[in-house]
């Protein structure tokens, strides 16, 4: 962590694609499937040592329920629902958006969330190990 370089090896993951919800054969396509990648578990390891290091560098905003202890995704529809019932209830219309993320990281400008990190203020030491990583993984 210390010369900001990921070790030989964390950077090969294997992808095994698990089907999303009650998948027919008639309309199989790619899309029906989530990419779950099974990591060497000595790289999970050096992930969980980075998260510990460098824990006070990850927060996040109070408004985010994914990839939070204790939040799931139904506590984002709870709070949604209540927010919809209130201004129902008070005589307004309600129009709710939700776009689609499910592949926002695969087409994420790399460089463009590396200079979001650096306005965070993370070390160099972290960038450079992220910079690395995300260079050299594979699956």
């Amino acid at each position: 962590m210390i010369n900001g370089s990921v070790p030989t090896n964390f950077d090969k993951s294997y992808t095994v694609p698990i089907p999303k919800g009650n998948v027919t054969w008639q309309t199989l396509t790619a899309d029906n499937f989530r990419g779950i990648s099974i990591s060497p578990s000595i790289s999970k390891l050096f992930e969980h040592a980075v998260l510990v290091r460098f824990s006070r560098y990850f927060a996040t905003s109070e408004c985010q329920c994914r990839f939070k202890k204790q939040l799931r995704c139904r506590h984002a529809i709870y709070c949604v629902r209540n927010v919809i019932e209130h201004y129902v209830n008070n005589g307004s219309t309600v129009n709710v958006c939700s776009p689609d993320l499910s592949k926002a990281f695969d087409r994420i400008n790399h460089y463009a969330l590396f200079i979001k990190l650096m306005d965070r203020k993370l070390p160099n030491e972290l960038l450079s190990l992220l910079e690395q990583w995300f260079s050299i993984s594979v699956t």
